[in-house]
Formats: structure tokens, sequence, C-alpha cells
């Protein structure tokens, strides 16, 4: 079990890697800088972190952590852009440790590594396209500037020059498109395979608390995987419908915990906004919590219950209100519970800046407010 759990750990800190990777490209950064944050964020993910260090060696330029040295105990990927070998992805031990598959690294650090350095020819190629259109896009309003002095007379001419440079203005916005796109589906996936690896866990364990553990792991990768396949839906994929997400994942919930929707009632009331994907995360984190810990403790078995999730617009911003008609034990203090769903409930509501408030004169309603 110790053991299943550390390999689920590891495999947790490698999708974080590809995911922090991905956001690292997404700020748009100069390259150099790009590959510098990159390969201080890399031995995190590795079974050592802490005598970890890492090494870019992109043609004649070299990106290190800052504890880099060279050592016999080595993992290396070659770097490919557009078929060329253009550079190494390297990490060291800098201690020995005991052997493994590919001397003390995993099998899935091989994978890791493998895939770290697809992911940097490709942001490495993307980057280069990107900065190569910008230019043509400057030469375009360069000649535009010019013709429109020169050629008063030859509107024609003129129009024809204003066409290609919305052309080039288009196929920008197209290119930015299907790079987040991209992004998205690629985290997307990584979160379902992770959710589907935890299933499968949780299928091979019959104590209570390991199956419980598991699916609540589940039910959490699975809310935000949830908001990545919306926002890859989505027309801008930059934001996404909060009702229909709240509903999708509702209907997920109760499918999980296989309850009768006749016995257990999921009112809601969400105004039809938008919202961006660091504010969609953790409350879709925080609304799974909420809603799992009332359906797994708020209602005997058989008893009927009620949950109300209702989510609002105001002047300064939003409220979140999640009521169910079950008791809440007096004797907890939900801001310093020993519960992991409510201490990630109080946190995310402190990383978005909110304040949350607890009522149990009837039933149970937590009132957020950001």
């Amino acid at each position: 079990m110790r053991k299943r759990t550390h390999d689920l750990e590891e495999r947790v800190k490698e999708l974080d890697c590809l995911y922090q990777i991905s956001r690292i490209v997404e700020k748009r950064s100069d390259l150099d800088t790009i590959l510098q944050e990159i390969v201080e964020f890399i031995p995190s993910a590795w079974q050592y972190p802490h005598i970890a260090c890492s090494r870019i060696i992109l043609e004649e330029n070299t990106f290190t952590t800052p504890n880099f040295q060279e050592s016999q105990w080595k993992q290396a990927s070659p770097v490919i852009i557009e078929n060329r070998h253009a550079g190494y992805l390297e990490v060291f031990y800098l201690e020995k440790k005991p052997h493994s598959d590919e001397g003390p690294f995993l099998k899935e650090e091989r994978k890791l590594i493998d895939a770290l350095a697809e992911r940097i020819g490709d942001a490495i190629k993307l980057m280069r396209a990107e900065k190569e259109l910008s230019i043509y896009r400057k030469k375009l309003e360069e000649i535009v500037e010019k013709r429109t002095s020169e050629l008063t007379l030859a509107n024609q001419q003129l129009q024809k020059e204003i066409a290609e440079r919305e052309r080039a203005e288009k196929s920008l916005r197209e290119f930015e498109d299907m790079r987040i796109k991209e992004i998205h589906h690629r985290i997307k996936n990584n979160l379902q395979v992770v959710s589907g690896l935890l299933y499968l866990e949780s299928t091979n364990y019959n104590p209570n608390k390991v199956v419980e553990a598991f699916k609540q792991s589940e039910n959490r990768v699975r809310s935000i995987a949830l908001i990545h396949e919306k926002l890859y839906q989505s027309c801008d994929c930059k934001t996404l419908d909060f009702l229909d997400y709240v509903n999708e994942l509702m209907e997920y919930l109760m499918h999980s915990y296989d309850l009768d929707t006749n016995k257990v009632i999921v009112k809601i009331n969400v105004d039809k906004v938008h919202l961006e994907m660091d504010r969609a995360v953790p409350l879709g984190i925080i609304i799974n919590e909420l809603v799992s810990n009332a359906l797994q403790h708020a209602f005997n078995e058989g008893q009927d219950g009620v949950i109300d999730i209702h989510f609002a617009k105001e002047n300064s911003g939003y409220s979140l209100i999640v009521h169910d008609s079950g008791d809440f034990p007096k004797e907890i203090d939900f801001k310093n519970a020993e519960s992991l769903g409510l201490q990630l409930v109080t946190n995310l509501v402190s990383q978005i800046d909110g304040t949350i408030d607890l009522n149990t004169s009837e039933g149970t309603t937590f009132t957020i407010h950001f």
C-alpha cells in the first residue's frame, strides 16, 4: 500500500511538471527566460529532487540549475527541432542512489524526460514561428505606412496592401487559437489519464477508507479536467460557461457516488456567466469538495436530502452558496479541520481573495464572497 501510494505521488509530480512547463511556455517571455525557468523546475519531478540538477544544451547556449554539476548518474534525451538534432535535456543526481530501471532512475522518469525534451522542441519551434510571423507583420505595417504617404492617388493598390495586412493578422489570430487549444487539449488528456489511473487503483482495494480516498482524488482531478474540456470546446478557449460546467459536474458526482436522484435532489441556481481558468479551477474544486462532503456525510443511508448551489455576480464580485439539508458536526471547526477536503476549500478561498462563512441553523450552508 505504501509503495502504491508513493508511486501514485510520483505520477502526480510528473503530471504537475508537464502542466507547469505548459504554463511557463504560455507566458510568452523571451526564449532564454522560458528555458531557464523550465530547467530550474524540472528536478522537482524526479524521485530525489533534493539531489537532482538539470541542464538544457541548445545549439551554442546552455541553461542550468544553480546547483548544477555533472556526475556519473545521468539521464538525457535529445531535443529535436524540425527533424534536426538541436541539443539535449539532461538530469543528474549528485549522490549515489539505489539501482532502479535505468541506473538510479525510474522507467517513468525516462518517459517523462523524453516527453519534456519533445515539449521543449515544440515550444522552441512555436516561438520561432511566432517571431517570423511578427517580423512579417512588421514589414507589412512598414509597407502600408510608406504606401499611404506615397500613393495617395493609387487607392486600388492601397486597398490590396490593407487586405494583405488583414490576412496576416487573421493568420496570427488563428495560430494563437490553435496554440491555446493544443495546450488545453494536452492538459485535459493528461488529467484524464490520472483520473483513470486513480479509478483503476481504487478497484483493487476493499477497505472503505482506501476506496473513498481514491474516489475523492478521482473526483478532484475530474473537476479540473472538466474545466479544460469545456475551455477546449469553447469559442475563445479562454473562458467557460460556468452554469454548463456546474450542471455537468453535478451529474458526474451523482453518478460517482451512485445516488438515487429521487432521494437526493440537487438544485442549481447559477447565473449565466463566463469565467476565466484562474477563477474556474479553484471554484470547481470548492464546489466538488462541499458537494462531495454533503453526499458522503450529510444524509443517513436511505434518508432524503436536498443540495442547493447558488452562484451570482454581485456589484463588487461574486457569491457562491452551497447548502444541504443535512447536519454539520458542531464539534468541528471547519477552518481548522483535519479533513483534506475542508482544508482545500479554506486554502482555495484564500487563493481567490475571498471570505467563507458557515451557518448550521437550518442544515449546512457555506457562503463564499470574492
